[in-house]
């Protein structure tokens, strides 16, 4: 594989600026997309300087970040806080409009086309995802519903969203960050949630999946995330979204080898697109491994070409969906944030 190639991972970035040796180790791995993180971000005008940046790349990555609400909002920095999605869903529709249209204006307001949200795992009273108020709600249909909300809100600003975590982490008590979690449910008991995934398949362009064992769905041995049984499931949703696989740092992996090991397993699960979030030291390394195992073996050189086809055609409609609706200033993206924290209240 030629090494000017693009390669189809999502990786952070160290800092709040794009220094030399940042351009210079972007430009050889030619990564598909950015992630950005508490870390990167200081002021509105730092995040659009760092885009800029970006944007001058070739390819021009995809820019992406977390931003449910709750516990998980990079933009904290910026302007403020936000709900939870279960505060948001226990005020009701309007107030989950109120967050996915507060998500998606701060975020066409910076330049990130892709919010790593909603989370539409089931809520299990218990559970990890429940006690942080990540879920939308217990009933199936209803997390169906809130989701298009969410989504639609970010939608009004050109931003897109990402279904998550497939196949469902709602009943884990696990933090996947620190260890692998097996779902023991069957698949009569995984439906309600598999349904949501596939209801909402057509409508996000992109789905992540997570780190745990699901015996229920044919494979009894590997995470979701390295399984090519689940993840084929993941790619077969309605729609054939993008699949992600979830930050391939977590500890959840740790038993599948070094980090560069873990990131070829992945593509031989058959994910589209690969999370480096943190790991911003060991990018060239695992390039590096990426490039030399497609050299010896024809079949990871097939799937990354695959692989670069796919991420690449995402990053171009994204681009294009956010260059169609006018940025906001930030004081329209100040109002909107505080009409969410109101809605919910």
């Amino acid at each position: 594989m030629k090494r000017t190639e693009m390669l189809p991972m999502v990786v952070g970035l160290p800092s709040t600026t794009v220094s030399d040796d940042d351009r210079a180790l972007l430009e050889r791995v030619r990564p598909a997309g950015v992630i950005l993180f508490s870390r990167n971000i200081e002021t509105p005008d730092q995040v659009r300087a760092l885009m800029n940046c970006l944007e001058e790349l070739e390819p021009r990555p995809l820019v992406t970040a977390d931003l449910e609400g709750g516990m998980v909002n990079r933009l904290t920095a910026l302007w403020g806080h936000l709900p939870t999605p279960a505060e948001a869903a226990a005020a009701g529709r309007r107030a989950v409009r109120a967050l996915g249209e507060a998500a998606g204006s701060a975020c066409r307001s910076l330049g990130i086309q892709l919010n790593l949200a909603p989370a539409v795992d089931l809520d299990c009273p218990g559970a990890r995802l429940s006690g942080q108020g990540r879920c939308l709600g217990s009933d199936p249909d209803r997390v169906i519903v809130l989701a298009r909300i969410f989504n639609d809100g970010l939608g009004k600003w050109g931003v897109s969203g990402c279904s998550k975590h497939f196949p469902g982490l709602g009943p884990v008590p696990a933090d996947t960050h620190d260890e692998l979690p097996v779902l023991t449910s069957d698949s009569e008991e995984l439906s309600p949630q598999l349904r949501v995934f596939r209801e909402l398949g057509a409508e996000f362009p992109t789905v992540m999946v997570g780190h745990v064992v699901t015996p229920g769905l044919g494979d009894a041995e590997r995470p979701a995330s390295l399984s090519r049984t689940v993840v084929e499931q993941a790619t077969n949703l309605p729609g054939s979204p993008v699949v992600l696989a979830d930050e391939l740092e977590m500890g959840a992996l740790e038993e599948w080898g070094d980090l560069p090991e873990r990131v070829l397993a992945a593509v031989h699960a058959r994910n589209h697109g690969l999370l480096i979030c943190n790991a911003c030291d060991r990018i060239d390394e695992i390039a590096i491994h990426l490039r030399e195992s497609a050299e010896i073996d024809g079949a990871v050189a097939t799937r990354l070409v695959e692989m670069n086809a796919r991420m690449g055609t995402l990053a171009r409609d994204l681009h294009q969906r956010a260059a169609a609706v006018p940025a906001p200033d930030d004081e329209t993206v100040e109002q909107l944030w505080e009409q969410a924290r109101r809605e919910a209240s």
